[in-house]
């Protein structure tokens, strides 16, 4: 058997048990919060800061509006 199919049915076989499903949800919950702790990071910076790291307000408004979900 191949590397990459062992490794395919490993990740398979994991994902469809109970721990392996709780596991991938927790990592998945803990990427969006991190994303989330981000855009609301870039909203709090002053319009001098945002020129310093080169993002237009523009942007930032653009970013937010990504995260429907978590909006404040």
């Amino acid at each position: 058997m191949s590397t990459d199919l062992r490794k395919e049915l490993d990740w398979k076989s994991n994902v469809a048990s109970p721990r392996g499903f709780i596991s991938r949800a927790v990592e998945f919950l803990g990427c969006r919060l991190e994303k989330r702790r981000g855009r609301q990071a870039l909203a709090e910076l002053t319009a001098d800061q945002l020129k310093d790291i080169g993002i237009t307000p523009e942007e930032v408004s653009a970013e937010m509006g990504k995260s429907w979900f978590w909006s404040r």
